[in-house]
């Protein structure tokens, strides 16, 4: 039963309502008893920052922030964490007296992810996209060490992003643009390919130049669904990390920063696929 005293959650984007955020979050908050609601909140892009002044005066704690929000809603915090400062994207939002402060858990989650898909030093990477969410793939491959490619349909965009992450980075290999025309010779060589863009999301057209995949590569994608690239990646052999992989496990970190609490990440997967199949 939602009353006056129960916690505000919710994700803002634009599309929205495709989202399966709720549906994790809301789960996780009753495998703990807490008293709490998560919703989506569909917000026009020129009408973001009215809309979380708004949230907050309403009294949400915490919001999640996707396409295409995730780079303009840094310009809406009081502050930073050093992730989000990194990659100069937020996508969680948690509530302070005066407002909102931002931070990354896109980047983690999808460093933990190649991490764990096996993804080291010296790994040659093709990022595709060059907004909030290949900004969080970027960092997370340069953090590994990767040698990093980044084509997106905008190269402005891809040339920025380049010398945003290789200023975090100076130790490391300075990522690299590349021509989006030239993605089947580009993936064909790496060992870790990642869809940063927004392409596939909510059944869209592929859009991409076509390239193939090969058994042995790392193949990332950050739309969750049963997307071209997800589908080609697994039947052509290569490791997928899927979109659902990294909702929940950045999900999972958002939790805990709102709640302080441990998140219960196996409840917030099953719901998520439950949310799928019920679809």
């Amino acid at each position: 039963m939602i009353s006056g005293r129960t916690a505000l959650y919710g994700v803002v984007g634009h599309p929205v309502a495709h989202s399966l955020s709720p549906a994790m979050h809301n789960a996780a908050f009753g495998e703990l008893g807490l008293d709490a609601t998560y919703v989506a909140l569909p917000v026009a892009p020129e009408r973001l920052a009215e809309a979380l002044r708004g949230a907050h005066a309403l009294g949400f704690q915490g919001l999640n922030v996707t396409v295409p929000h995730k780079q303009p809603a840094r310009e809406q915090c009081l502050r930073l964490d050093a992730t989000a400062e990194a990659c100069g994207a937020v996508n969680t939002l948690r509530r302070v007296a005066e407002g909102w402060e931002g931070s990354n858990t896109d980047a983690p989650a999808c460093r933990a992810l190649l991490e764990a898909a096996g993804v080291r030093r010296g790994a040659r990477a093709l990022l595709l996209g060059a907004g909030g969410a290949a900004l969080a793939g970027a960092w997370a491959l340069a953090g590994l060490g990767a040698e990093v490619a980044v084509a997106a349909r905008r190269p402005e965009a891809s040339a920025e992003l380049c010398r945003r992450i290789g200023a975090v980075f100076p130790e490391g290999p300075r990522p690299c643009p590349a021509p989006w025309a030239e993605l089947p010779s580009l993936a064909a060589p790496a060992d870790v390919v990642v869809n940063g863009t927004s392409i596939g999301l909510g059944g869209a057209d592929p859009g991409f130049p076509p390239f193939a995949f090969r058994r042995g590569q790392v193949a990332v994608d950050f739309v969750y669904g049963d997307t071209a690239f997800a589908r080609r990646a697994r039947e052509e052999g290569a490791t997928l990390v899927s979109g659902e992989q990294i909702l929940v496990r950045q999900g999972a970190l958002a939790f805990n920063l709102w709640t302080g609490r441990e998140p219960p990440e196996a409840v917030m997967a099953a719901a998520l696929r439950s949310a799928q199949h019920g679809r």
